[in-house]
């Protein structure tokens, strides 16, 4: 038995009764939607000042750290989903082409929305965030056009890593342990550093490259039913540790930033546990589900604009721009918005076509 096999008895503890979850198109699209709502709302926690020390503390650490799970869910989502697509096709066909496939739209909208950030901030010195690099070519590489862009360097790396992660597709339990250690190994080294910028530590792959694999995983093999069925408590007792742990650590002096980042070792269980329990909620009322799946449907023109659409709201609400200001950099917007649909069109994302139907468990 290769070390492959025995990692996967561990993961089946034994004799445990196994489970196969099935993603669908529409769990998908609604797990999606939710990740992008927690996305927007870790921006916006991110303007009121003080809210992370005052008598509200808890509440707002409580809410940060819960919509932590959301990069780790974009991430297994899309190790999934290129599963489904090469297990189904039997192939990933040659590199290039299925390289030029996956980056077809991503990246022109990419570069439309980093050039378009870059002239909105630079208009708007009020608007510029800290540890910015100067050089254009940093910028466009490691996606520190706005803060939020560093996620499409890391996804096209993750693109790039996947035809070498599929050749190991028989051996899937043993690179996903090695993925696994790869990150935190990382996170621990990380957590040594004092630095008031996570920033740099989001631009990597490899400090994501688990959840990538764990998506991959789902698709390729099963999960203990113990593990489902207690991911739901595992994930509330570990978020209240995290909410109370992390609330104790700002009150003793430190920052906020490295407090409540994403790469914390205890992230990562969280992280894991809420996914695995959202695969496992049936959205059965309709609006909302069609709601949620309108969200994820559009999350990724969601994510790409929604740093300046915030600026906006916070600059009308406190007269921070004036009058010519305010109109110029919104009509730069509005220019943006139209390029991103006009490219959207002409060169539409591809498809998974993963099945409809809801997500199911198989014994």
């Amino acid at each position: 038995m290769d070390f492959s096999s025995w990692f996967a008895l561990y993961l089946n503890f034994g004799k445990t009764p196994v489970q196969k979850i099935e993603i669908s198109l529409q769990q998908t699209n609604i797990i999606k939607g939710l990740a992008i709502i927690a996305v927007v709302l870790l921006h916006i926690l991110a303007y009121p000042r003080g809210i992370y020390h005052g008598g509200w503390q808890i509440f707002f650490v409580g809410l940060d750290q819960l919509a932590r799970f959301c990069v780790p869910a974009f991430i297994m989502l899309s190790g999934y989903g290129l599963a489904f697509k090469a297990q189904k096709d039997g192939t990933i066909g040659n590199y290039w082409s299925y390289l030029k496939n996956r980056l077809g739209k991503l990246l022109p909208l990419y570069l439309l929305w980093s050039f378009s950030s870059i002239l909105i901030v630079k208009s708007v010195p009020a608007w510029s965030f800290g540890n910015q690099p100067s050089s254009l070519i940093v910028q466009l590489l490691l996606g520190q056009a706005d803060y939020q862009l560093y996620f499409l360097p890391v996804i096209f790396q993750l693109y790039a890593l996947f035809p070498l992660i599929w050749r190991y597709q028989h051996k899937i339990g043993s690179v996903l342990l090695l993925a696994w250690l790869i990150q935190i190994g990382l996170y621990a080294f990380y957590n040594l550093q004092i630095s008031h910028s996570d920033r740099y530590e989001y631009v990597f792959a490899l400090s994501w490259i688990g959840y990538f694999v764990l998506g991959i995983y789902l698709k390729l093999a099963s999960l203990p039913k113990l593990l489902l069925r207690l991911a739901p408590w595992l994930t509330l007792a570990i978020f209240a540790y995290l909410s109370l742990t992390v609330s104790a650590q700002i009150r003793a002096g430190l920052d906020p930033l490295p407090a409540l980042k994403f790469t914390k070792l205890l992230i990562i269980p969280f992280t894991i546990l809420f996914n695995l329990t959202l695969l496992q909620i049936n959205f059965g009322k309709p609006i909302l589900a069609k709601a949620l799946a309108w969200l994820g449907q559009n999350s990724y023109l969601i994510f790409l604009a929604h740093t300046i659409a915030l600026r906006f709201i916070y600059a009308l609400l406190t007269d921070q721009l004036s009058p010519s200001q305010f109109f110029g950099t919104l009509l730069l917007y509005l220019a943006t918005l139209y390029l991103h649909q006009q490219l959207s069109t002409k060169n539409p994302k591809p498809q998974l076509q993963i099945p409809e139907k809801f997500a199911t468990i198989k014994t």
